[in-house]
């Protein structure tokens, strides 16, 4: 059934729902095509494509005074053959770049960065930021302002269980800048917005709240557990990964990437360590490109992320918490961008679009600069696969894993169930594949080299993910989170939560420990994909037990080869220790 108003050809206001595409419906929609594929004046560019109206749509044209925010990316110099010199990077054939000398060759012109921000002031929009690579120009402003820049209304649009911002019509830029601009990001938010990895427990074995302290009850370390597939306090992680042996990273940084309003975080995290008697790991937050001021809706990811690098690093010499406006991935690569640049080594991303399939490729592309980016400066993102299992439903069935996960330029992280041993909660026994870890390969990256040597698996495209850690919510890990209560005020309570999000923090807290040890700051995929053929084959005794190789599971999509890599959980989970001596002999 169509509701609208039609006031001209092409031309719809109020509410647009599309129940069918065949008879009236179809025609309607039809003729709303020329909208949305407008002709582009000769003076202007088109970037993308209006947004086409699909059966059970529900869609209005936003009115002049709605916000926006948006990421306008430039191009870089030389992209392809900065592509080479990451590969060489993070096969260890040459040392990572400099700033200096990314400036020279490959980041875009500071100048270029101001026109494209005069350009945005001119039509209206503030609060601008560019980034210091001069890669991203962030800015707010209105939908007003958007058609007066960029040409194109804009839809708020409801479709599935997606909702938020489409382009009525084609994105065009002024001619002057077609050399300089790459992709605006922000127009079509409904289909690239990222979701939180977290998931909370619907059980809780092996401990007992201390309801008159609201904390945890205590645990045995030694002696017959309550249960093998338990719950974990942060103190049984590093020994049930084999990084208790290693040194605190205590010279180390983590960056996280998180969303909101992140005043409470550093609350939540020294409340959450005290209870366990840890020193507090300095917690540094910025805003790279603004906030919203109590938008705490992201407040519980962020304090699960902190909670686990803190975990598994043992100490660090701060957390770098890069907090975006919005979950939006234009906005969320503006915050990776800026740890980046701030040349944090180590990034923990536990965001991700679930389906890779339904991502744009000016988006793809846009990741996968500033991955390069990332990778040329020796740098490790630690990216999410995301938890909605084998079968997600994208469109057309064409991928079932997340992005930016499916990205080659990123540590791709699913998540397990861990189980311990009957003696130790702290004492590793198995891990098999959970059931809500997403896995597959990726809609249009190809197989990268590193993976080669997995080929027969992963077929032609990137294959994902590349390892795993315990997310399985059921077995996750104790913290502390908060929130306001009808009379405004803070309450604090504690939760058992995992998901993908809690696997790659712990990942990524495991991986500064590696980085203390000696390990150089370099890109690893290359030595991690040598280390699991090594280990599988049996050909390189320095690291016989580098990885926990799955014993089984399956995500509906994909089940897992006992002790082989897979295409359910990649290499398994890490043994750091005997990680950090395998990775020595690769150096």
């Amino acid at each position: 059934m169509l509701r609208s108003t039609m006031l001209s050809k092409g031309v719809i206001t109020g509410l647009l729902v599309l129940t069918s595409v065949g008879g009236a419906n179809a025609a309607l929609a039809n003729e709303a095509a020329p909208i949305s594929n407008a002709a582009v004046s000769h003076s202007s560019l088109a970037l993308a494509h209006g947004v086409a109206l699909q059966a059970g749509d529900q869609a209005h044209v936003m009115s002049d005074g709605m916000p926006i925010h948006i990421n306008v990316v430039l191009k870089m110099r030389q992209q392809a053959e900065l592509e080479q010199v990451a590969g060489l990077v993070r096969s260890r054939v040459r040392q990572p770049l400099t700033d200096r000398e990314l400036a020279a060759r490959y980041l875009p012109d500071h100048g270029d960065a101001m026109r494209v921000s005069n350009f945005l002031r001119a039509h209206g929009f503030s609060q601008i930021y560019v980034s210091k690579d001069n890669m991203i120009v962030s800015a707010s402003g209105t939908a007003a302002n958007v058609q007066s820049a960029f040409q194109t209304r804009l839809y708020s649009l409801h479709r599935g269980d997606k909702a938020g911002v489409a382009n009525v019509d084609v994105v065009q830029i002024p001619s002057s800048l077609a050399g300089v601009i790459s992709a605006v990001h922000g127009l079509r938010s409904f289909q690239e917005r990222g979701v939180s990895g977290a998931k909370v427990a619907t059980i809780i074995k092996g401990h007992s709240y201390g309801k008159d302290k609201g904390v945890p009850g205590a645990q045995s370390s030694a002696g017959t557990v309550a249960c093998q597939e338990c719950v974990h306090a942060p103190t049984d992680f590093p020994s049930l990964y084999g990084a208790s042996n290693l040194a605190p990273a205590n010279g180390q940084a983590v960056a996280v990437i998180g969303v909101g309003d992140q005043r409470n975080t550093t609350y939540l995290y020294q409340t959450w360590a005290s209870a366990y008697g840890f020193n507090a790991i300095p917690l540094k937050v910025s805003y790279p490109t603004g906030y919203t001021a109590g938008d705490y809706e992201a407040q519980t990811e962020a304090v699960l992320d902190v909670d686990a690098v803190a975990t598994m690093s043992g100490g660090l010499k701060e957390i770098d918490f890069y907090s975006a406006p919005s979950t939006d991935l234009g906005d969320e690569l503006a915050a990776v961008t800026a740890a980046i640049n701030d040349n944090r080594s180590t990034i923990s991303l536990s965001y991700a679009a679930t389906c890779d399939a339904d991502i744009g490729q000016d988006l793809r592309r846009s990741w996968d600069q500033e991955l390069s980016v990332a990778v040329a400066k020796g740098f490790t993102v630690f990216a999410i696969t995301q938890d909605y299992g084998g079968k997600p439903g994208c469109s057309g069935g064409e991928s079932s894993t997340g992005f930016p996960g499916s990205s080659p330029y990123v540590v791709s992280v699913g998540a397990s169930t861990l189980y311990n041993s009957a003696n130790s909660y702290s004492a590793y026994d198995h891990e098999t594949l959970w059931q809500g870890s997403e896995s597959g390969p990726a809609a249009t990256e190809p197989r990268p080299h590193y993976q080669d040597a997995v080929a027969s698996v992963v077929g032609a495209m990137r294959g994902t993910p590349d390892f795993v850690m315990d997310g399985d919510p059921n077995t996750g890990l104790w913290i502390i989170i908060g929130g306001y209560d009808s009379t405004g005020t803070y309450q604090t309570q504690w939760a058992v939560y995992g998901g993908t999000s809690l696997a790659a923090p712990l990942l990524a807290g495991t991986y500064a420990r590696l980085l203390q040890s000696g390990i150089p700051p370099y890109f690893w995929q290359k030595t991690f994909y040598d280390i699991g053929e090594g280990q599988v084959k049996g050909i390189r005794g320095d690291c016989i037990n580098c990885y926990n190789l799955l014993t089984g599971g399956s995500n509906g999509a994909y089940s897992v080869v006992p002790g082989k890599y897979n295409q359910a959980s990649g290499w398994g989970s890490w043994n750091a220790g005997a990680l950090a001596t395998g990775m020595q002999f690769q150096r």
